[in-house]
């Protein structure tokens, strides 16, 4: 299973991280949450 983390950054986005590669950035929260549960649902 891949390693999914989302952090926030200086501007106020968040960047989604996934086995410590940078996947999408300048994400709302809301859209990172979105994004970091569709890819744990493709994993399975």
């Amino acid at each position: 299973m891949a390693s999914i983390r989302i952090k926030p950054t200086q501007d106020g986005t968040y960047t989604l991280y996934r086995n410590g590669d940078a996947v999408s950035t300048g994400l709302t929260r809301e859209q990172a949450d979105q994004l970091a549960l569709v890819l744990r649902c493709v994993e399975h």
